[in-house]
């Protein structure tokens, strides 16, 4: 018996999930990148059915403040993932491989 998507445990590092019209999920994960020696936190949506990766930062670091960067990057992560969720039909591999 497969356990419904909603109660299987989230991968690592998941900070968001979304469920896709065809049953599989849109997971979104903090990318570390580098600019000089500052790591920074991009967001990064990938669709478990459809494979679709999509990445989101603001740029070039050095027109940002430190603060909203993580905010921006994951506010704009999550409407596309809303997006691609509502009408991605792709089916989830068959034992919940990822």
């Amino acid at each position: 018996m497969n356990t419904p998507v909603w109660e299987t445990p989230w991968p690592d590092g998941v900070i968001a999930r979304y469920l896709t019209a065809g049953g599989a999920t849109v997971d979104i994960q903090h990318n570390r990148r580098y600019y000089d020696e500052t790591a920074l936190l991009d967001a990064v949506a990938r669709c478990i059915g459809c494979g679709l990766t999509e990445g989101f930062d603001d740029g070039d670091p050095r027109d940002l403040s430190a603060s909203g960067i993580l905010t921006m990057n994951v506010a704009a992560a999550r409407a596309w993932a809303q997006a691609h969720a509502e009408k991605c039909r792709a089916l989830p591999m068959p034992g919940g491989a990822q």
